[in-house]
């Protein structure tokens, strides 16, 4: 089974993991969810973030600047995470600030590379939220900031760490606080494999897998979990039942 300019990334190694079915989904099927307030939420409070860091702008700015972003996402339709995200992107930035006063500004933002690795026969996409000279830094904004950092973010930058060759850090927010997670080398180690190994494995089910229809009877569909919304439910329930 072949997709055409298919590409390995962070994402698609994370949804063959934690649910092969919603990778059948998304990236077989090609079923593509609508931006949703909080996914909205997150963009606008990167760009907001790098206007801090890049241009080192008042903080009524950023929260000027990252709120109308988010207005114009939706075409001027509002939610609740509106009237939050500059507060978000403010204390992003602070907790980057505040871990690493010396740090700078940032070399790139949202940079876009690929790599190629000789075990895989795809290549791997990376794109990092902020990266420096000597470390990555991805933003996380969120309506509640966990203890510790989510699994699935913790692999994705273990990914983009080894690839990169840089030490990667979490910097998580919300509207009220923020909490930065610097990833250890063992935690980088142990997670960059679990990922090549999702890599892997989802490779030797592309070429050993026929087809689309072959490949929905040999997955359940699992869908469970918050990255599920009703109408997609409904959608891959149809599609697996004919």
């Amino acid at each position: 089974m072949k997709i055409n300019d298919y590409r390995h990334s962070a994402s698609k190694g994370n949804d063959w993991y934690n649910n092969p079915s919603q990778w059948i989904y998304r990236h077989l099927l090609g079923n593509r969810s609508d931006t949703t307030p909080r996914m909205g939420m997150g963009n606008s409070a990167e760009f907001g973030c790098a206007i801090s860091l890049f241009f080192d702008r008042s903080d009524a700015d950023v929260v000027e600047h990252s709120t109308q972003h988010m207005v114009r996402q939706f075409d001027g339709e509002w939610f609740d995470e509106t009237d939050k995200v500059g507060a978000i992107s403010l204390n992003l930035a602070q907790g980057i600030k505040e871990q690493f006063p010396d740090a700078g500004k940032p070399h790139l933002f949202q940079s876009y590379k690929r790599h190629k690795l000789p075990q895989l026969e795809f290549p791997i996409t990376t794109v990092t939220d902020f990266e420096y000279e000597n470390m990555i830094v991805d933003t996380k904004a969120t309506l509640a900031v966990p203890t510790a950092p989510r699994e699935d973010h913790v692999r994705q930058q273990s990914l983009y760490s080894v690839l990169l060759n840089k030490p990667a850090t979490l910097v998580y927010a919300s509207h009220k606080k923020f909490r930065v997670f610097e990833l250890s080398e063992e935690m980088i180690s142990d997670n960059y494999e679990t990922m090549i190994k999702s890599f892997e494995s989802l490779e030797t089910f592309m070429a050993n897998v026929p087809n689309t229809e072959t490949a929905m009877k040999m997955i359940p569909l699992n869908t469970d979990g918050f990255k599920w919304n009703e109408e997609d439910r409904y959608n891959a329930k149809t599609l697996w039942n004919n």
